[in-house]
């Protein structure tokens, strides 16, 4: 029994990164740290300080530019630094990057607020499904009918969650916690000086490109992750003709993948800082009901599972291999 144990301990030492992935993945299904307590939260306010310094009026693009990179560098490396001497003086540093991920991967936050935005349209109650849904998404939601909120509503979760969850467990499994804590700086300074107010478009420059660079390999892989739900190879031609009208194409990619499959249609006019501003169609001919915005979600998960299945194949497939042969 004791040879058994230490074999177990050895085991999951051994692929210690799988399954401190996979535990924190799945608890973030199931749990969120308040944002008052989260570390993230401070990160915010200290891209909002620096926003308010330095981006003045008096202030030219160059200056403003080379003041987001200074940020980001001012933000991300001391950040390394302290936990590289962390990982020297903990007991298990297993533990610490299973914290640190937990900190870093976001989906049960975002998943309640959609759930209270379907929750609100089903009890009629419009005007409440608009004010939280205005919580994770830029555009002005004040306007939207019924049909709008829907719309809004499904093309907000899947972005916010492939980038809050899928894109880190993407840069987590290809760079390490490093690489995560990077995208996470990137995607939050992005999102506080965010492209689509006027007033952070020389300052957010350099961060959005960076983050929708970052972003473009994840957004490949949902599109074709999104595709087994429909017919993988039958809709590329019409899915690339509607992206490349989109005003990022990763992200028109995915979007587009994910209307075909779900047989519904997004984009269209929206409303920022009361600027209106016509997005192409993407999808097909029909507009969104409540239920699929709700099996919108349900999908979003049922892709989040394939994710950690794959990953676990992957892993594991090596041992398998190895027992089939020795068993032959």
């Amino acid at each position: 029994m004791e040879n058994y144990f230490d074999y177990i301990i050895t085991f999951v030492e051994q692929y210690s990164g799988y399954f401190s992935l996979l535990s924190v993945a799945l608890f973030s299904f199931l749990v969120s740290l308040p944002k008052d307590l989260n570390p993230l939260s401070v990160v915010e306010l200290i891209f909002q300080q620096i926003a308010v310094k330095v981006n003045l009026d008096n202030r030219s693009d160059s200056y403003k530019r080379i003041a987001s990179l200074l940020s980001l560098s001012l933000v991300y490396f001391p950040c390394i630094l302290i936990i590289s001497q962390l990982y020297n003086i903990v007991f298990k540093p297993a533990l610490l990057e299973t914290l640190l991920l937990f900190l870093i991967l976001s989906w049960h936050d975002k998943k309640l607020i959609y759930d209270q935005v379907i929750n609100a349209i089903k009890r009629n109650n419009l005007a409440q499904a608009k004010y939280k849904l205005s919580t994770l998404t830029q555009r002005e939601t004040k306007p939207l009918s019924l049909m709008g909120v829907n719309k809004a509503c499904i093309e907000s979760m899947v972005l916010q969650l492939t980038a809050s969850w899928f894109a880190v467990i993407f840069w987590y499994l290809l760079t390490g916690i490093y690489g995560a804590l990077l995208y996470r700086t990137v995607q939050i300074c992005a999102q506080q000086w965010n492209a689509k107010k006027e007033e952070f478009n020389a300052l957010t420059s350099i961060p959005s490109f960076f983050y929708a660079a970052m972003l473009f390999p994840v957004h490949l892989i949902m599109t074709m992750t999104f595709a087994l739900y429909d017919k993988p190879l039958a809709n590329i031609i019409k899915n690339c003709k509607q992206s490349i009208h989109w005003h990022h194409f990763s992200s028109g990619l995915m979007l587009s993948s994910f209307a075909l499959s779900m047989q519904v249609e997004l984009g269209g006019i929206r409303l920022y800082q009361e600027q209106k501003i016509t997005y192409a169609t993407l999808g097909s001919d029909g507009a969104p009901s409540i239920e699929q915005v709700q099996q919108s979600l349900q999908r979003l998960s049922l892709s989040a599972w394939f994710w950690l299945i794959c990953i676990s194949s992957y892993t594991f497939f090596p041992l398998l291999f190895e027992f089939i042969t020795q068993h032959r």
